[in-house]
């Protein structure tokens, strides 16, 4: 989901002394000499600053743009309905999952330590506990910029090393401003599709429209907080109990209640595929399913999110 200090000369504590002299007489020449120099100077200083690289803005798209997008690197958008939402298009699963597969286990992914960032043994490990690879660890990502200030925090301070991967993560939040004590904003990820990423078209879709149900959660107070009122007053208890049950079979922390209610509504509203969610997974019929979706999306703050609710993927 340190400041740098500029550097001050301090006066020697043993000069007190005061000296006093006489002003130098400065032949004109030399006056039209020191002119001349502190012109070449100062043009000098305005041709660096002139020809000194800049980091370039970030893209702005939609969604359909960037669904569309087919790129062999990392690719950074600003989301052009929510400027705060960074949306990291990410090669293949491979590399998508070295940028944040360690930020998942410690943020949101069940049985890893929730105070500590996992070296990198530790994380083969798990992965090898639970049979899952860096590529399929997680098909998409969305995290909060205060959850990657504790990650880059903890990570900093146990001395752990950060992969290629992560570095150009932390860049790009620090360039975003998210890693500045208190900045909101969120990164979310998805994959290039392609036969050799085990990611369609259709899935690429998919992953797009629900992670970014999950930047608005992260960027929009109103509508989290109707989230949660939705989760806790439409929702049965024996329903949150289904979808928090679905949601730790696969490997979410169950402990973790902000992050169950973003995903139940994720889920139902805003992921309307069979491959990655259907109303049988959480026991529910089909109509009971299409009533929360309908009473969710009547009732739900009219932001850029709504539409997206209803419209249909992009690509068809």
């Amino acid at each position: 989901m340190a400041p740098l200090k500029p550097n001050r000369r301090e006066p020697r504590a043993d000069d007190d002394t005061v000296r006093i002299r006489p002003p130098a007489r400065v032949r004109p020449g030399w006056r039209i000499w020191l002119g001349a120099g502190g012109l070449v100077v100062a043009g000098i200083i305005v041709a660096v600053i002139a020809l000194w690289p800049r980091q370039a803005p970030l893209p702005v798209a939609g969604e359909s743009a960037i669904y569309h997008h087919i790129g062999r690197h990392f690719t950074v958008f600003r989301f052009a309905d929510d400027r705060l939402v960074l949306v990291v298009d990410c090669p293949d699963l491979h590399a998508q999952g070295l940028m944040f597969d360690r930020v998942a286990a410690l943020i949101e992914k069940a049985g890893a330590p929730k105070d500590r960032v996992l070296s990198a043994a530790a994380f083969h490990a798990a992965l090898v506990a639970a049979d899952l690879t860096i590529g399929t660890y997680y098909y998409g990502n969305d995290y909060p910029a205060r959850a990657l200030r504790k990650f880059f925090r903890l990570a900093k301070a146990e001395h752990r090393h950060l992969n290629l991967q992560e570095q150009r993560l932390r860049t790009i939040a620090a360039a975003a401003g998210f890693l500045k004590p208190g900045a909101a904003g969120a990164v979310i990820s998805i994959p290039q599709a392609g036969g050799a990423h085990r990611v369609g078209l259709r899935a690429r879709a998919v992953i797009l429209r629900h992670e970014l149900s999950h930047g608005a959660y992260f960027t929009i107070p109103a509508y989290r907080a109707f989230v949660h009122h939705f989760y806790n007053t439409a929702l049965t208890p024996a329903e949150q109990a289904a979808f928090k049950a679905f949601l730790v079979r696969q490997g979410y922390d169950g402990d973790a209640h902000g992050l169950i209610v973003n995903e139940t509504l994720a889920y139902l509203v805003f992921t309307r595929d069979r491959e990655f969610f259907r109303a049988g997974v959480v026991g529910l019929s089909h109509a009971r399913v299409t009533t929360l979706r309908a009473e969710f999306i009547a009732t739900m703050p009219d932001i850029w999110l709504k539409p997206l609710a209803t419209a249909p993927l992009p690509g068809g």
